[in-house]
């Protein structure tokens, strides 16, 4: 869309949910001549740039990849939501700035010949990631970070990037946990409603966590007939917690309630294609269930789904992991808080790359310095972030919403959209997000230190999301609110065999790994799954691109 003088010239994908707001500002103080043409929040955004520059992006509130050009300046601005919903992507040619929401879009383009970055390679091994910051799996092939703004000047070849987005410290003053319940419970039933505004049917994705029944009881109230969706396996063992959890939160809630479900043979025909389609290999494996839901939701007509992403980053779940953390504060480990980070969370840990690796693979990655400094600088970014009141938990916490939940919103984003359905996250959202990170951490994490009894260590009793807890209890099921966090539903460790030709079949592979290691991985699947998961991943991913 261009402005009407042809100055301004706009790339946009997402959804604002301001819009109304900016509509109602941007009329009133005459910056629109002959007023709005429709009611598409792309004029919206376009007209806000025009008025206010590239101080627009900081006036949105929704989900958004953007591109801007002013044909007068000569100069490109590329933008991203706070929160880092939508992906977008850019590379710079010696005669060219390429951009796209995808990858598979830029490799496309004739003049650019895809390469593995290999230090990204190994980081991916280690935390499932195939974005970390501006980097890609693929060399060269950068990431716009969330609430960030990248300008291209044409003239000279410059790309100058800024974040947009201010951080929102703890704040300094006890708050009273009743106070921080009503607020908390305004605030997200007001990001519900605005992100139910379609001109298509509404569902949620209802796994029968808190989250998700939270998200789907506001919306129940607010439109009345609501569709909700969970998936499990399809085998009578594999009937999960949260199925049955699901069925109670929606029996409780009153929506209409189906269930998808996934056996052994479409986990293993899926997971390969949805690496082909996205261009880069999966996350977890929940994206294969996430893709199954949305289709069929798409077939019986739902278009946009909510989801309960970001609540756990925000609000303090993974009550395990916030309980290991505390541990190690309390503790007289020598390790660094983002030595910690990395070492906990690790699904190949560093340590032990140099035997899986062939030794020239295994120096290209540079033995995972790039990896080691990147959490290191994203640790100390959030010691910053969280200002002087926080504590070291507030700290930590701070830094799995960084490093998690652009990940899990990628995860959500890419899954949904193979199936052309609008997935979105009231957690997520710029509003939440700045009062959850004023919130000190007695509002969002409970524990005791752990104890051990001789025989092992006992974790004391934990409980997270503390906030969410106290402003829905009584609003949804007890069993509901005292639940902690699971996982999603597939006994995927069980079904990775089948793919494990792909180690031989993929030269990648085969230069990549070394040759016991793809032995031992084949034939012992089950007992190694944690490190099966990421190298058929990478195997899968490079036999597509590289062989």
């Amino acid at each position: 869309m261009s402005t009407p003088d042809g100055r301004f010239r706009l790339v946009y994908n997402g959804e604002l949910y301001n819009d109304a707001e900016l509509r109602s500002e941007l009329m009133d103080g005459g910056y629109v001549p002959g007023g709005f043409q429709g009611h598409c929040d792309t004029e919206t955004v376009l007209w806000a740039f025009a008025t206010w520059g590239p101080a627009a992006f900081e006036k949105l509130r929704g989900m958004f990849a953007i591109a801007v050009y002013d044909t007068v300046e000569n100069r490109l601005h590329l933008a991203r939501d706070p929160l880092g919903i939508k992906p977008l992507y850019y590379m710079a040619t010696i005669e060219e700035f390429v951009f796209a929401s995808e990858p598979r879009a830029i490799l496309a383009h004739p003049g650019i010949t895809p390469e593995p970055d290999m230090e990204m390679v190994s980081a991916y091994l280690t935390t499932l990631r195939s974005v970390l910051g501006t980097r890609t799996l693929f060399r060269n092939l950068n990431a716009v970070e969330p609430g960030e703004r990248v300008l291209f000047n044409p003239d000279n070849g410059s790309i100058y990037r800024t974040h947009f987005h201010t951080a929102t410290p703890v704040r300094e003053d006890w708050i009273d946990l009743d106070q921080a319940a009503s607020e908390v419970r305004e605030i997200i039933e007001e990001s519900v409603r605005e992100h139910l505004r379609a001109d298509v049917p509404i569902s949620a994705l209802l796994s029968g966590g808190l989250d998700s029944t939270i998200l789907s009881r506001i919306a129940q109230s607010e439109i009345g007939d609501l569709h909700t969706w969970c998936a499990g396996g399809k085998e009578p063992s594999d009937d999960s917690e949260d199925l049955s959890f699901a069925r109670e939160a929606s029996a409780y809630i009153g929506t209409k309630h189906r269930e998808v479900s996934l056996d052994r043979a479409s986990f293993e025909r899926e997971w390969p294609s949805m690496v082909n389609e996205l261009g880069f290999p999966l996350s977890t494996p929940n994206e294969v269930a996430i893709r199954a839901v949305c289709e069929d939701l798409r077939d019986r007509g739902h278009i946009v789904a909510i989801s309960g992403e970001g609540a756990d980053e925000l609000f303090g779940g993974y009550e395990a992991n916030l309980q290991i953390i505390a541990d190690f504060i309390d503790s007289d480990s020598k390790l660094t808080g983002s030595q910690f980070q990395l070492s906990s969370s690790a699904w190949i840990s560093p340590s032990i790359k140099n035997q899986l690796f062939k030794p020239d693979a295994w120096i290209e990655s540079s033995n995972d310095e790039f990896l080691i400094n990147y959490v290191d600088r994203l640790f100390e970014r959030c010691r910053v972030e969280a200002g002087e009141h926080a504590t070291e938990l507030d700290v930590h916490l701070r830094f799995l919403r960084h490093n998690n939940l652009s990940g899990l919103l990628q995860r959500l984003d890419s899954a949904s959209m193979l199936a052309s359905v609008e997935s979105r996250t009231p957690f997520a959202d710029v509003r939440v997000l700045q009062f959850a990170d004023s919130l000190p951490m007695s509002c969002k994490f409970e524990h005791e230190p752990s104890v051990s009894n001789g025989g092992g260590t006992l974790l004391s009793t934990v409980r997270g999301k503390l906030l969410l807890r106290e402003a829905w209890r009584g609003r949804i099921p007890r069993s509901i609110e005292l639940r902690q966090k699971q996982s999603f539903p597939l006994p995927f460790q069980g079904w990775m065999s089948a793919l494990t030709p792909v180690l031989e079949r993929s030269g990648f592979a085969r230069e990549l790994f070394a040759d016991d290691v793809r032995e031992e991985l084949a034939e012992n699947t089950d007992k190694f799954w944690q490190c099966a998961w990421p190298m058929l991943n990478l195997a899968l991913w490079g036999e597509h691109w590289f062989d």
